[in-house]
């Protein structure tokens, strides 16, 4: 068996994609989430969520609630509004944004081949949320929300890939294509089983795939697939690739709590740190930062631009992780950047405006704004074995629950 394979792919009957398809659960405020269920009898967010926003029979997070889930999912089934495709296929899948498209195809991985490190990650897992996800799982038997991929598009292996799916979109119409109110358009082919073993070995060419979002996903399926050895539904995670060049990867900017430092105090500090980085003041008005390794700091008084010395950075480190040494810890004492309360993170969805704007609502707080980890950046620090530091990246496209489900038991 080869590593990226078609499945027996459920989705949302052809006439309710758009009704079905729902973003995270904790995307959610509490009453647009009480909207969504009183309004939409079809949304996926009913069986994720099967309680509703009232008090539930069964404690969030408990096998019992799971349960509930599970037979959410089943009435799904049963009423027709999703549906399962009759023969084993992949689903090219393209999201279109008012300034980005991206297209990929969905299949299953094997875990096998993730174990053996064809599957490069980059962020640590906690072990609690890894456990309970896994026993989420093995009740609620599918998964409805595939782990982000990227593969490198440079190479020969895979510019075939992009060929085959360019060729196929062209050539046929799409089973599904609606858009979404955050103006999203969501396009759909379902592979034909006569065409999908064509597909089957341009993936297998591809040497490894970079996950971009999913790490816990991915922990969680590879300890039910420990746990089941024998199953073989169990030894797959549902899985969306897409090419390295359409990856949308956007910063994670940090807001500081640095308790009344004025200009003086800034620029003693900046001075302290000659010969790891050099600054300057900048205007308000400057834009964000336009390559990586530079910084830009924003407090109600002053901004400055931050700029590592070569000398200074550590091979595969990015500026999260430069920003985190060098400031945080050396001035500020934070070191541990995950739970500090001092620090907050936003995410690079927030242009330089708004974020600094941010500053008349917490006026004791500084805002060092990032530019994005690259795409290179994060092949490469997976390919060290290495991890970035937490909240490095804000990855894109975002995918929906309930579009995309494959059943494991």
């Amino acid at each position: 068996m080869t590593w990226f394979n078609p499945f027996r792919i459920i989705v949302p009957a052809k006439d309710k994609p758009h009704l079905v398809a729902s973003r995270s659960y904790l995307s959610y405020g509490k009453a647009e989430l009480q909207d969504k269920l009183d309004r939409n009898p079809y949304s996926y967010l009913h069986v994720i969520n099967p309680a509703g926003t009232g008090k539930s029979p069964a404690k969030r997070g408990s096998d019992g609630f799971y349960r509930l889930v599970r037979q959410r999912f089943e009435d799904f089934l049963t009423n027709g509004w999703l549906q399962a495709h009759p023969h084993p296929t992949y689903a090219l899948y393209r999201q279109t944004t008012e300034a980005h498209v991206c297209t990929g195809v969905v299949g299953i991985l094997g875990m096998e081949d993730i174990a053996n490190g064809r599957l490069k990650l980059h962020e640590q897992t906690l072990e609690k949320r890894e456990k309970l996800f896994a026993r989420y799982l093995e009740t609620v038997g599918c998964h409805a929300e595939p782990v982000l991929c990227m593969y490198p598009d440079t190479d020969v292996a895979g510019r075939a890939v992009n060929e085959w799916i360019a060729h196929w979109t062209a050539a046929h119409e799409a089973d599904m294509d609606f858009s979404t109110t955050d103006r999203i358009r969501h396009t759909i082919w379902l592979v034909s089983a006569e065409a999908a073993p064509a597909l089957t070995p341009l993936l297998e060419a591809v040497p490894s795939l970079y996950l971009a979002d999913g790490h816990h996903r991915i922990a969680s399926s590879q300890r039910l697939a420990e746990k089941h050895p024998d199953t073989a539904a169990k030894q797959d995670v549902l899985a969306f690739a897409v090419p390295a060049s359409e990856l949308i990867i956007r910063p994670y900017h940090r807001e500081l709590a640095h308790g009344g430092w004025g200009i003086e105090q800034w620029e003693a500090a900046f001075n302290t740190l000659q010969d790891q980085l050099t600054w300057s003041r900048i205007t308000p008005e400057a834009g964000a930062p336009e390559s990586v390794g530079n910084v830009h700091v924003h407090t109600t008084e002053q901004s400055w631009a931050l700029q590592w010395k070569e000398a200074s950075v550590e091979r595969h480190q990015v500026d999260a992780e430069i920003l985190q040494k060098l400031i945080f810890e050396r001035l500020f004492d934070v070191k541990d950047a995950r739970n500090d309360a001092r620090l907050t993170y936003v995410p690079g969805t927030t242009n330089s405006v708004d974020l600094k704007a941010r500053l008349n609502k917490y006026p004791d707080r500084a805002v060092f704004e990032l530019h994005a980890v690259t795409s290179a950046q994060l092949m490469e620090t997976a390919d060290a074995q290495g991890f970035l530091p937490p909240k490095s990246t804000w990855i894109e496209p975002k995918l929906r629950s309930g579009l995309f489900i494959h059943e494991i038991q």
